[in-house]
């Protein structure tokens, strides 16, 4: 096997995610980025040397990288497969300012939507890593109205523009205020605007679907799914 062999390189937003599969036993001696960096684990482990620290992260862990750290990388027996995350600039538009390391499911999922390009994932991602903050009631709640628009459906960024706020920003405090990202909240209003039409009316599934704002109705059924845990057609009773 090649010490390290790259399985994904792809464009999202103004950064580069790549996926990378790293040997066994393989070791990248003592260097610095010119950029700040993003780092989940998505298989193996992965050992890190910086500031007279060890960090050893394994699979689901997301680790940061301030800019011009100096370190050392380490993998485990069974090798390591790393999503990076590596913005254009020398950093990020919400710098990192800790070198760190945690096991948090929600940045492990936006992560993963970082494979499909979905550009709401990198600022949902950024928002999980940094401290908590108090919301704002007043803008949240114009966020919530937004996001209600079922013919408008704006991004993360389209929303942060509406607004005048920084996508990090929005996604952080919406996350503190309602307990998930602006794109689930969008996910969970559609989804209740659905059941509610199935449940108050004969309208097909196939109409009930583009009504309330899904793309057609195998999209509202992995809605339903992601959501509830079940297909639509459950509440239909003949």
């Amino acid at each position: 096997m090649n010490p390290s062999e790259v399985l994904l390189e792809t464009r999202v937003a103004d950064s580069t995610v790549t996926i990378v599969r790293y040997a066994p036993f393989q070791e990248i001696r003592p260097h610095a980025h010119g950029e700040e960096g993003l780092t989940i684990v998505l298989h193996g482990t992965f050992l890190e040397e910086a500031q007279h620290r060890t960090m050893l992260a394994g699979a689901g862990s997301v680790a940061t990288r301030p800019y011009g750290l100096r370190h050392t990388n380490r993998f485990g027996p069974n090798g390591a497969v790393i999503l990076a995350v590596i913005p254009d600039r020398d950093r990020f538009d919400e710098p990192i300012r800790e070198w760190s390391w945690a096991e948090i499911p929600v940045a492990f999922r936006a992560g993963l939507r970082l494979i499909a390009r979905d550009e709401d994932a990198l600022p949902e991602l950024l928002a999980t890593l940094g401290p908590p903050e108090r919301p704002n009631g007043v803008l949240m709640a114009r966020a919530r109205r937004l996001l209600d628009d079922t013919e408008a459906r704006p991004s993360v960024s389209a929303l942060a523009q509406t607004m005048d706020v920084h996508p990090v920003h929005l996604a952080r405090q919406f996350r503190q205020a309602y307990g998930l990202s602006p794109r689930d909240y969008r996910t969970l209003q559609m989804v209740k605007r659905a059941t509610t039409a199935i449940l108050a009316t004969r309208t097909p599934l196939s109409r009930v679907a583009y009504d309330c704002g899904f793309a057609d109705h195998s999209h509202m059924c992995r809605a339903f799914r992601r959501m509830a845990g079940w297909n639509p057609s459950r509440l239909r009773v003949s």
